[in-house]
């Protein structure tokens, strides 16, 4: 089992929490456990978490003495939310704005294949042109000298597959209101010159 002193220096090697925020924290930790702190690191990871100073993927990732790949160019990791085709896409925060957004990653063994980066390249482009309620908006593409990401809008909520997975068909009110939803969506990539090629109710 992990040791808090172990956590804790993976922790400050991550870079996620600031020492003047960790020290401030801890000292609440020990006040509550007659001026100690636990010799493990669980009930710490769990504290953190409590306190919405890591997330639970953040603490996982620690406790199983990872401490790095949180951080990307001015953004903070905090939680995986899928797979694409050929990218991982996680909940993330500019460290500065604190906006959430959603980063897609192109995996670092992809980036030595030249077609999947200039693919990964021309579909930011290309969703960098669409303007739209109903398309989710992408802000920048960039990379860290290893990693490739796009930057998008973060929508928090379910797909229409997880959706109908977890409350089964829907009324056709609002099944009729989602598809024209995505049809309005499609018709501005459409009136910009784009094709989606991949329209499915995961993507949705």
């Amino acid at each position: 089992r992990m040791t808090a002193n172990e956590f804790l220096d993976l922790l400050r090697r991550s870079q996620l929490v600031e020492e003047d925020q960790l020290t401030k924290f801890l000292g609440t930790v020990a006040a509550k456990n007659k001026h100690r702190l636990p010799e493990e690191a669980e009930p710490i990871a769990e504290a953190m978490i409590e306190a919405g100073i890591l997330t639970e993927w953040q603490s996982e990732k620690l406790l199983a003495g990872k401490h790095k790949g949180f951080m990307l160019g001015k953004y903070k990791l905090l939680r995986h939310l899928g797979k694409g085709g050929m990218s991982q896409v996680y909940l993330a925060e500019h460290m500065l704005m604190k906006r959430k957004v959603a980063i897609k990653v192109l995996p670092s063994n992809r980036v030595e294949d030249s077609t999947y980066l200039e693919r990964f390249r021309t579909e930011a482009r290309a969703a960098a042109k669409l303007d739209d309620p109903n398309i989710v908006r992408v802000y920048d593409i960039d990379n860290d000298g290893k990693t490739h990401y796009i930057v998008m809008e973060f929508v928090d909520g379910r797909d229409l597959h997880v959706l109908v997975k977890e409350e089964g068909p829907l009324g056709y009110e609002r099944a009729a209101d989602y598809i024209a939803q995505v049809a309005r969506g499609i018709a501005h990539a459409h009136a910009m010159g784009l094709v989606h090629r991949d329209i499915k109710p995961a993507n949705i």
